[in-house]
């Protein structure tokens, strides 16, 4: 299990945050926002099991374990008081330590994140779950090599498509080197009605940020979210489609300032990168 910490630059008492990434992909497209947040706080950035530097696995991670990975890492780090941010898939987990460890999560930011208002909803997600699963099946052929393909990926996650053709290759590059078993546990998981309850009992402040252009959370489910959620504020961002900490960094970083942290000046940040092993993994 594989993760980087940000140390401050200005440290200050503001509580550590824990960036966690959605499905399909590694801690990679996190570095804008650990860079500017780590100013001022620490930023713990994982590579969850099964995918990028935290492979490979000895059996599949699905939410649950990856959830429980999430928890080992603060233990290693000895962080008592954390604020997570979670994207997508990626927010669920957040919402799942969140409800387990109500003392130690002080916020929680939900990004690109919406609950299922019905079971039909959950039933046709399975069908959407069934076609990523025939794409993990696709890795190994020339097709998958094709650039493509790879922007006919990126248009699903883009409102409008980078103009720097190694972001979309790098995004790329972790979708072909995920654990397949691992992937295809977690988005099963991602129906699991257990992540509504636990979101309906949160304790912790909650902000939800939902892009109008995101093709991939019914942005219909914002609201519906947003109320089921106790203490939770929703921020609507225009011209993002499903990862705004890319498509609009810069506002990206300011939103989760107010919410978090303080405003401060970007700089060029390092991290030191952790290698945690699990003989559970």
């Amino acid at each position: 299990l594989v993760f980087d910490v940000w140390e401050p630059e200005r440290p200050s008492d503001q509580l550590p945050v824990l960036l966690v990434h959605g499905w399909g992909a590694s801690s990679s497209y996190w570095r804008l926002t650990a860079e500017a947040l780590s100013q001022t706080t620490r930023v713990i950035v994982p590579d969850l099991p099964g995918t990028g530097r935290s492979q490979p696995v000895a059996t599949p991670q699905g939410m649950h374990e990856q959830t429980a990975s999430l928890s080992r890492i603060l233990d290693a780090l000895g962080i008592e008081r954390v604020q997570i941010v979670g994207h997508s898939m990626g927010g669920a987990m957040g919402i799942l330590v969140a409800d387990a460890e109500r003392e130690r999560v002080d916020r929680l930011v939900l990004t690109s994140l919406c609950l299922f208002t019905s079971d039909a909803q959950r039933k046709f997600f399975k069908v959407v779950a069934l076609a990523f699963r025939l794409s993990l099946g696709l890795r190994k052929t020339p097709l998958a090599r094709a650039p493509f393909f790879a922007e006919r990926m990126a248009a699903r996650y883009f409102h409008r498509l980078p103009p720097e053709r190694e972001l979309i290759d790098r995004l790329y590059q972790d979708f072909l080197e995920l654990d397949a078993a691992s992937a295809n546990a977690c988005a099963a998981g991602a129906t699991d009605p257990l992540i509504d309850v636990a979101a309906a009992r949160l304790q912790a402040p909650t902000l939800l940020i939902a892009c109008r252009q995101d093709d991939l959370m019914p942005v219909a489910n914002v609201q519906f979210t947003g109320n089921l959620i106790p203490q939770c504020a929703v921020h609507w961002m225009d011209g993002s489609g499903h990862l705004p900490m890319l498509e609009r960094p810069e506002e990206y970083v300011r939103v989760l300032r107010a919410f978090l942290t303080p405003e401060t000046d970007p700089n060029q940040r390092t991290p030191t990168s952790v290698n945690l092993f699990s003989p559970s993994i």
